[in-house]
């Protein structure tokens, strides 16, 4: 394939009916993987993806590194040309997908698996101070997971319109096992006790978290050896309190991950199945 290994991007002005030919975000890389893209609110395209230069140049001359870094560029105007590749932050896990959100004033805010001191492989915070500009690395869980290999398993994040922020998250870790949420009312550099989502004595799996105006939502996989269902819950207090998890969608074949989106001033659960094809269902508001 001549795009492999290679981060790309490509547009649409016709409501997606067609696609411009992809133009690479970067060049240069021996490794890019796990693209993610945001439209900035001044309309400019921001991308991150995990970057493996930096492995690539270490191996080279002899040297330990530690998993792949952290890279972002940013689109001109008419975003057809991408700024040079910058890495904000080296030894990141290099296989998890990178959760990306905006702040209310337009500043990027990314969520990965960071590898910290130790080979602990938990969640990290940089909220950017421009679209060029990295801020400083924040922790965004700690469960004291220790491992040499990558779980491919990424967080979600997203930044309500108040400014709080809003993460969920999978870990196996040496003090918390399973699926969680939390918020932070201080742009990251704390958050609340992690709250547990999904049904005891089940494979609970790929949370996502989505927040509008009016409200906060969870979806989440979980999986009881036969069947696998989509759960979710709501709330309507920023994350103080949520209603009671419901079934969303179910399916007793192959899934993919759920995505929520919203429009209309309604949340939709975006979910691919084997057997049903792919279905768009309103996540009506949880009792």
């Amino acid at each position: 394939d001549k795009y492999n290994g290679t981060a790309f991007v490509t547009r649409s002005t016709d409501g997606g009916k067609t696609f411009a030919p992809p133009s690479p975000i970067t060049s240069g890389s021996p490794s890019q993987r796990f693209e993610t893209a945001g439209l900035a609110p001044d309309g400019r395209l921001f991308a991150v993806w995990i970057d493996k230069r930096n492995a690539a140049k270490a191996r080279s001359e002899g040297v330990k590194y530690a998993g792949a870094a952290l890279a972002f560029s940013t689109a001109g105007k008419a975003n057809t040309e991408f700024s040079p590749a910058t890495i904000a932050r080296d030894n990141t896990c290099e296989c998890c997908r990178i959760a990306l959100a905006f702040t209310p004033d337009g500043r990027p805010a990314v969520v990965f698996r960071n590898i910290f001191d130790g080979g602990v492989r938990d969640h990290a915070l940089i909220t950017f101070s421009d679209l060029a500009t990295p801020g400083p690395v924040m922790r965004a869980s700690d469960a004291a997971w220790a491992t040499e290999a990558c779980p491919h398993h990424g967080p979600s994040l997203a930044i309500a319109p108040d400014g709080s922020y809003h993460v969920t998250w999978f870990t196996s870790g040496k003090t918390r096992k399973g699926v969680f949420y939390a918020r932070s009312l201080d742009s990251g550099k704390s958050f609340t006790e992690p709250l547990a989502l999904g049904t005891a004595g089940r494979r609970i799996s790929r949370p996502y978290v989505l927040a509008t105006r009016e409200k906060l939502t969870l979806a989440w996989k979980e999986f009881d050896g036969e069947r696998t269902e989509v759960r979710a819950m709501t709330s309507g207090d920023g994350g103080k309190s949520f209603s009671a998890a419901s079934t969303v969608a179910a399916t007793g074949d192959e899934s993919d991950h759920p995505m929520l989106v919203a429009a209309g001033g309604k949340v939709y659960l975006s979910w691919q199945t084997k057997s049903e094809g792919y279905r768009l269902i309103a996540v009506e508001p949880q009792s």
